[in-house]
């Protein structure tokens, strides 16, 4: 350490005579360190607290606003390519796939997900992320959050690999009208209103938003976005602050698979309303008390009809007979969190957080419990934070999140950290945590039969309405905590005087009890199965690698970042024989090896911008066993931008073309490929 020490203070010595800045000797050099770190960017999400990137207990990437805009991404989650260690896909065109280090099959749920602090973590089905019912247009967007690493002491059980916090502009930044349009190709066809108003001491905006394509070229993947948000913020004096927002979602969606009688091509539609209302009040400086509600609800519409025919061999009935089954998977859940949180600093060197809340999902889905009762699922939880500011150089943070899960019971998630600045520029830190995922309702209490829904009647028998035909899914109500059990080093370099930073992250995860779907016999109805899905706490996993970041920044608009993660994934058994039935090992194919990534962008004329994303992305599989792993990729994006001269119009045009270096499959080899797109989006601003 002290070798490096000495190496990175000459470098820095030596070239800030080459850019204009005067040095004599180490002390020197120390100053104009801390003359250029006085601007470095505040995190809100690791531990709670405002801090700089380099006090934060974990590893932290920024995605700002012009990175975003930059990136030509239309859809949030394309944005995580380019933040080590994610892996990003598509099930198909209309169903994204975001997870950071694997563990992960077609449903991704180890993973947090919050817009403005606001859980958008699904409790329906096997749960995860909707990415396309986030509530929030990617324009509104101020900047994202990403904490790599396990962190329910802050956010509870859902942060079980890591954290994504989604924080939009404030409508004091977005005043007057924008229109935004988007086609393309594919059927791109996209459309944007944001109005932004101050009302006195309120500002206010309401976004409205319609995105159309046609997916993938092969299936019936189409899907039409709507969109529409409203955000007010009321400031009444000095000390408190009220904040408002609503929204309204609804995504129209192409699903099924060609002459398949289960699973039949058809449109189904997804839709999701929320409303949240915040008080905060800060008489001093790092001093706050803040309470914060929200009642969110899905509701999913997705029901047809099927005849199955059943032969002699494959069921207890004497001849072969069609059965007429309606398939409903409709669902609705409600969500309603209450949070208070309190912040002090009640020494120069010591500042607390500390708070509770308690959450109630309903889950009403007759198909997939059984049941026209609906579920409810009650979560409680006090956490806290002591950060210590033992001397200049060290600074120690502990956290602890204890948590009651109605289907689970109580855990307890400690975080504990120590970053020691070795300079201004520069901090190591080593941080340990446990952390947990509690089952969602569906793992532990699924009881998925279907029924006839008309009578049949032969000379021989008859089979009245509601018989059960087969079960699909049954019960497992012995599902424990996953828990996950992190140790990391990390290294920050902020060389401001050389526009650079650069974070490096050295891990080992060590995840238990982790739930796995297996398959068993089932004797429920007509039809027998031998591959009736239970879930079941018999995974393990140990995750262990690096992260490395860099970032050139010399101009807002002008930058350069490389990314590149090497990742080892251990499970018990042997993964090239893993199968659903036996699905131990199969956790070493559900990341890349090797990831890397190039994120670029140049402001080569006052108006104009060009960007660039390249990645490169190792062999994996989404699915329980090695025989779906998909094959090494890569994919480069392009983006021209024009902002336009104020003679013409306020307002921007610009140019994406995305993976135009070739078809990708990114969820299973031999199924239906992202190609190429290309589309050209006009913003005006009144």
């Amino acid at each position: 350490m002290p070798i490096f020490q000495f190496s990175a203070r000459r470098l820095i010595t030596f070239l800030l005579p080459a850019i204009g800045i005067p040095v004599s000797g180490t002390s020197a050099a120390a100053t104009s360190e801390a003359a250029y770190l006085d601007d470095l960017p505040v995190i809100l999400s690791a531990s709670r607290l405002s801090q700089a990137q380099a006090d934060a207990p974990g590893a932290v990437t920024i995605i700002d606003r012009a990175m975003i805009a930059a990136s030509g991404a239309r859809n949030i989650n394309e944005l995580f390519r380019v933040v080590p260690g994610f892996q990003v896909g598509m099930h198909t065109g209309n169903q994204p796939l975001v997870s950071y280090h694997g563990l992960s099959d077609e449903a991704p749920r180890r993973m947090l997900v919050q817009v403005d602090g606001r859980s958008v973590y699904s409790p329906y089905f096997i749960a995860g992320v909707e990415w396309n019912q986030l509530g929030v247009d990617i324009d509104d967007i101020e900047r994202i959050e990403v904490f790599r690493g396990s962190n329910s002491a802050a956010y509870g059980s859902n942060a079980f690999l890591g954290v994504a916090n989604i924080i939009t502009r404030a409508p004091s930044e977005t005043l007057g009208t924008r229109v935004r349009y988007r086609g393309g190709s594919d059927g791109i066809n996209d459309i944007g209103v944001r109005v932004g108003q101050q009302l006195g001491d309120v500002d206010l905006r309401l976004s409205v938003a319609r995105n159309y394509d046609r997916g993938f070229s092969d299936i019936n993947d189409w899907r039409r976005y709507e969109l529409a948000t409203l955000r007010a913020d009321w400031a009444p004096n000095r000390v408190d602050q009220f904040e408002f927002q609503a929204g309204w979602t609804r995504n129209a969606l192409g699903i099924g698979k060609d002459n398949n009688l289960t699973d039949p091509e058809r449109d189904s539609s997804i839709g999701s309303g929320f409303g949240l209302l915040r008080w905060r009040h800060a008489p001093a400086p790092d001093e706050e008390l803040s309470v914060t509600y929200y009642h969110q609800e899905e509701s999913g519409q997705d029901s047809f009809t099927t005849n199955v025919p059943i032969r002699p061999a494959q069921s207890r009935l004497p001849v072969t007979i069609n059965i007429p089954l309606l398939i409903d998977y409709g669902f609705k859940a409600v969500r309603d969190d209450i949070e208070i949180q309190r912040i002090a600093h009640p020494s120069q060197t010591l500042r607390a957080m500390f708070g509770a809340g308690a959450r109630v999902d309903q889950i009403h889905a007759p198909l997939r419990f059984n049941t026209d009762e609906t579920m409810r699922v009650a979560v409680n939880h006090l956490f806290g934070t002591l950060e210590w500011r033992a001397s200049p150089r060290w600074l120690f943070n502990a956290g602890a999140m204890l948590e009651n899960n109605a289907l689970t019971g109580t855990s307890l998630a400690p975080r504990l950290s120590a970053n020691y600045h070795m300079t201004e520029a520069q901090t190591w830190r080593l941080a340990a945590n446990r952390s947990y995922r509690s089952p969602m309702a569906f793992e532990q209490k699924s009881s998925m039969i279907f029924v006839n829904s008309a009578p049949i009647a032969t000379p021989r028998f008859t089979i009245p309405t509601g018989t059960p035909i087969s079960q699909t899914f049954r019960p497992s109500p012995d599902l424990r905590a996953e828990r996950i059990t992190t140790y990391e080093l990390g290294y920050l370099a902020e060389l401001r005087p050389l526009a650079t930073t650069f974070d490096a992250r050295l891990f080992l995860e060590q995840a238990r009890d982790l739930i796995e779907m297996r398959l068993e016999n089932s004797t429920i109805g007509l039809l027998p199965r031998d591959n009736t899905r239970y879930f079941a706490n018999s995974g393990r996993a140990d995750i262990r690698g690096l992260e490395l970041s860099a970032t050139w920044r010399p101009a807002p608009a002008t930058w350069l970042s490389a990314q590149h993660t090497e990742l080892r994934i251990d499970g018990p058994g042997d993964a090239s024989t893993a199968t659903a039935a036996n699905p131990s090992g199969w956790v070493e194919y559900t990341a890349p090896r090797h990831s890397s990534s190039l994120f670029g962008a140049w402001e080569f004329h006052p108006r104009w911008q060009i960007s660039a994303t390249h990645t490169w992305i190792g062999s994996m599989s989404w699915y329980q066993d090695g025989a779906h792993r998909v094959a090494s990729y890569r994919q480069l994006d392009l983006r021209l931008a024009h902002r336009l001269p104020p003679s013409l119009a306020r307002g921007d045009i610009a140019i994406a073309a995305q993976n135009i270096d070739g078809v990708d499959q990114t969820y299973a080899p031999r199924t239906s490929a992202w190609g190429s797109r290309v589309f050209c989006t006009l913003g005006l601003e009144f």
